[in-house]
């Protein structure tokens, strides 16, 4: 009997984490690229469901977090909780690495002296990358030779969004929303008529900015939010996988083609993820370092391509692979996990004041 996604995800073991590898490593090849190659531009990439095959890694992310987070919001509707648990999720890792490139690498590869690189606002530097207030921010005289001069942190950006979409999902479980299955219909129906009257050509519409990646985000976002809340009615089988990708062939290059590549999207990871088999429960070995990748992919392949100016795209990703796994490894170890076991313990000093503050006003009640 096929099993549904709901009796799937109470499992306590699944290689969901393939995804966030699969999708990490997609990410890196693509920006081995971008990095060796000047003047590149996204445009320039192979194209298939109205966009390039970095651009679908990101909406796997973005639909594996939606899954995820909308299951774990339903399970403990813990608002404190769940926003804590998101900052330190996403911040401890990226201050690392901020950090490292401000104190290692660009200390390194500076065309200053070192005494001027460190007047020159290396500390605003970290704090804008950290608080992802300014990921494009550079550090003086670092990497300015480079086809893609001066950037450190590209793959930060979707974070933004990230974040947002994880607000309003906070927002939305705290008031009881995600209990009437009616509005997310609804909001499926929107996202689908928008992306079909709007996303024949996905890359087109990349000089939208701002908008152009919330529609693309918000609608990946809501596909996971969907999944999590009609887990009950979706099966996981790998025949109707086969089934989606063959009518999803003809639909490639039309207006549906954006929509159709979210919708199939969604359904490889829930396969990939409960039915994978052996090779996604190899690829989900590493997925805990899968964040860690893909923060510091992008500044090591920038690195590679200082100390080698002239690398093809190849041997910059084969160089930087295991170099930014390695970087995960170390990430997840020594700070991301660390940072994680302290959710309940920061959650519960920030309730303390509120605590004492509504005991004092019960005893003065009582006096």
């Amino acid at each position: 009997m096929t099993p549904t996604l709901a009796e799937c995800l109470d499992r306590r073991r699944n290689d969901l984490a393939a995804v966030r590898v699969l999708a990490a490593t997609a990410v890196l090849h693509a920006h081995a690229w971008y990095v060796s190659t000047r003047g590149l531009k996204t445009e320039d990439f192979f194209q298939v469901l109205a966009f390039t095959l970095d651009f679908h890694a990101v909406h796997a992310f973005f639909i594996l977090s939606g899954l995820l987070l909308t299951r774990s919001l339903m399970a403990q509707r813990d608002l404190t909780r769940f926003v804590v648990a998101r900052l330190v999720r996403y911040v401890p890792g990226v201050f690392v690495a901020a950090l490292f490139a401000a104190l290692v690498v660009g200390p390194l590869v500076t065309t200053l002296p070192l005494e001027q690189y460190f007047a020159s606002g290396v500390a605003k530097f970290v704090l804008k990358i950290a608080t992802l207030a300014d990921v494009d921010a550079t550090l003086p005289g670092v990497f300015a030779g480079n086809p893609q001069p001066g950037t450190l942190f590209i793959p930060l950006w979707t974070i933004h969004y990230e974040l947002v979409f994880a607000a309003a999902l906070g927002v939305a479980g705290a008031v009881r929303l995600l209990r009437f299955r009616t509005l997310v219909v609804l909001g499926i129906v929107a996202a689908a008529a928008v992306n079909i009257v709007w996303f024949w050509n996905g890359e087109e519409h990349l000089r939208l900015g701002t908008p152009h990646h919330l529609v693309r985000f918000g609608s990946t976002f809501g596909i996971g939010v969907a999944l999590a809340i009609f887990a009950d009615r979706i099966p996981v089988s790998n025949r109707l996988l086969l089934g989606l990708a063959t009518c999803s062939i003809p639909l490639a290059f039309s207006h549906f083609a954006a929509l159709t590549g979210m919708l199939l999207i969604a359904y490889a990871i829930v396969c990939i993820g409960f039915a994978g088999g052996p090779v996604a429960a190899w690829l989900a070995r590493p997925g805990a370092w899968s964040y860690g990748f893909y923060v510091w992919g992008f500044l090591v392949e920038q690195t590679i391509i200082y100390a080698v100016p002239g690398a093809s795209g190849w041997t910059v990703f084969f160089v930087a692979l295991p170099i930014a796994l390695f970087a995960g490894w170390l990430s997840w170890r020594f700070v991301e996990r660390p940072c994680i076991a302290r959710t309940d313990a920061i959650t519960a000093a920030l309730r303390a004041p509120f605590a004492r503050a509504g005991d004092a006003s019960v005893a003065a009640k009582r006096d």
